[in-house]
């Protein structure tokens, strides 16, 4: 820019200069002429396309690392008072990160990938706790939006909606609300849905023939919006003496009955993406796209919940002859198959 403001003159001022002098006509027109033809050098350096392109870039790039800059600023902030929440921390992450991947290219509509997709799992609930027992998984259904952002051949930010149903059996203890002289078993078979956002980073290889193969990972921030289960209580522990517990066996089957546990379900799931597949071209920029998934939650999945705690043989731990209680922690997982078309 300083080199433009020494420089930047016009050439009718300077010609108009020159005319005041007394010089021959002949020196007058080649002194023009130079003038205009430096001008004319100083409009091609000034709007050379190449260097638009590097201004343009490095504008992007300054921009980049300012939003990167000011939101770690933000988050260390928020970091400091004593109600920032592990997923707020992590949504900050995420979004620094995509909008520094965003601001890093220069997409046009080639850039893009959009399909839909099915998306069968099977899931299973995950005991941090120790003290309530996985019991089984459940299949379960799901479907998606796929979005991605191309910043190469091989590269890709892979964005999306991703709506899908999980959960799992699990069996813990609590104490009877009608009479606390007793201990039940509860079997819960979790129903839960979730609306997800996937950031996940996508790397791609060569197409070989007509297959690309691809591998993924990245975060899932999900939503739940819908929670149920079928859920069964029955007694299983008396008190006998104080402190003391033994078994109780009533006979027969528990009744399952189905119950809304909106109350017991976190708002937000925070997800670990892990996957691959592959994408078989089928006519110009159509693909069948065919992935295996591992979505693993790592937030809290239970709120509000307590149970007794129990030992390694599953029996209730009690501490000053009452039943010692704590609060349930845990989360789900599940592997899905991905089947889908991209546009």
């Amino acid at each position: 820019m300083k080199f433009l403001q020494e420089n930047s003159f016009s050439s009718s001022t300077l010609v108009g200069s020159i005319s005041h002098r007394s010089l021959p006509h002949e020196e007058k027109v080649r002194a023009k002429n130079a003038i205009n033809t430096k001008v004319l050098e100083l409009f091609t350096l000034v709007h050379n396309p190449l260097r638009d392109k590097v201004v343009r870039i490095s504008l992007v790039s300054m921009l980049s690392a300012f939003n990167f800059t000011f939101t770690t600023a933000k988050m260390r902030r928020l970091m400091r008072t004593n109600q920032i929440s592990t997923l707020s921390t992590l949504i900050l992450v995420v979004f620094s990160a995509s909008l520094s991947l965003l601001f890093s290219t220069e997409s046009t509509a080639q850039d893009f990938r959009m399909g839909l997709a099915i998306s069968p799992n099977v899931a299973w609930m995950v005991s941090t706790d120790y003290d309530h027992e996985p019991r089984g998984a459940r299949i379960n259904f799901g479907y998606e939006f796929i979005a991605d952002i191309l910043f190469t051949n091989n590269y890709a930010l892979g964005l999306g909606v991703h709506i899908f149903n999980t959960g799992g059996d699990v069996r813990y203890l609590v104490v009877d609300p009608e009479n606390d002289d007793y201990l039940m078993n509860v079997d819960r078979s979790y129903k839960l849905q979730y609306v997800e956002l996937p950031f996940t980073f996508k790397m791609r290889t060569k197409e070989m023939g007509y297959t690309t193969l691809y591998g993924k990972f990245g975060l899932g921030l999900g939503l739940n919006i819908k929670s149920e289960a079928d859920e069964a209580r029955y007694r299983s522990y008396q008190e006998v003496i104080n402190g003391e517990w033994s078994t109780y066996n009533v006979g027969g089957s528990p009744i399952s009955d189905r119950i809304e546990i909106d109350s017991d379900i976190r708002l937000f799931r925070a997800a670990m993406i892990i996957g691959g597949g592959l994408e078989r071209s089928l006519s110009g920029t159509t693909a069948l796209t065919v992935g295996l998934n591992y979505n693993a939650a790592f937030t809290n999945t239970h709120k509000n919940m307590s149970l007794v705690k129990v030992d390694s043989a599953q029996s209730p731990v009690v501490v000053s002859n009452e039943p010692s209680i704590g609060d349930m922690r845990g989360h789900d997982s599940f592997l899905e198959l991905s089947v889908g078309i991209l546009f």
